[in-house]
């Protein structure tokens, strides 16, 4: 393996620790400040679809290079969570080339299913059982119990990708609530 891949595994780790807490930052002011003029929702409202779309760009890349760079092996719950998580850069593209806002209520359905996805995952790495086969992989099989990344005790690529998926569900919520007629 590259020396290179503990800095940057710290350094991506950092940055979902820096997203976690912008997920906090926007829960408990979308829950204590009802207010819609608030700066912090305005901001995050103004800018959610660039945000958003950076997001899916980094979880995409992230993934890519994970796999087909580093090496690591996809297992299926993996590649379940790329399937929700892809489409997300592809609606925030067309959204930020046609400005029509049509993509929230897909974005949101594409977030839940990731996040859900990506509970899931985080419980069959703890070791919890599973119905699918990956938990208890054979020869020709990836255990999507192993961890390829572990830093600061938590941050897995399952919290990474469980993380840009909350993130993008709080950015929609949030935008959908402001942009309501007051």
């Amino acid at each position: 393996m590259p020396t290179y891949i503990d800095s940057f595994n710290q350094f991506v780790s950092i940055s979902v620790v820096v997203m976690q807490l912008f997920c906090l930052l926007l829960v408990v002011v979308m829950l204590f400040v009802p207010n819609r003029d608030n700066f912090v929702r305005k901001f995050f409202k103004d800018y959610a679809f660039y945000i958003g779309f950076l997001i899916a760009l980094g979880a995409i890349a992230l993934s890519l290079f994970y796999s087909n760079v580093i090496g690591f092996p996809v297992c299926e719950l993996c590649y379940l969570q790329r399937i929700f998580i892809y489409p997300q850069f592809i609606l925030f593209g067309m959204e930020l080339y046609k400005r029509d806002r049509s993509i929230v209520d897909f974005s949101i359905v594409f977030a839940l299913l990731g996040i859900i996805t990506s509970i899931y995952h985080v419980y069959v790495e703890h070791g919890g059982t599973a119905g699918l086969p990956c938990a208890a992989p054979s020869a020709t099989e990836i255990s999507c119990a192993t961890r390829y990344v572990f830093e600061f005790s938590y941050v897995t690529i399952p919290v990474m990708a469980l993380t840009a998926s909350l993130f993008i569900l709080l950015l929609m919520v949030n935008y959908k609530y402001v942009s309501r007629i007051k």
